[in-house]
């Protein structure tokens, strides 16, 4: 299954919690680079770095 038909079968079924994880495993495995984040993480901050980095 693609990223994309994953993502769609994700969004169409919501509550699988085990269908989420494959995609971000897939998604993670296809950009090897990605920063993983942990649930205490403020992604805020590293949205805000992001931005400020890529002007």
């Amino acid at each position: 299954m693609t990223a994309t038909e994953l993502r769609a079968y994700v969004l169409a079924h919501r509550g699988e919690e085990e269908a989420l994880h494959a995609y971000l495993d897939k998604l993670h495995a296809e950009n090897r680079g990605s920063q993983i984040y942990n649930p205490d993480d403020n992604v805020a901050d590293a949205i805000a770095e992001y931005l400020k980095n890529k002007k």
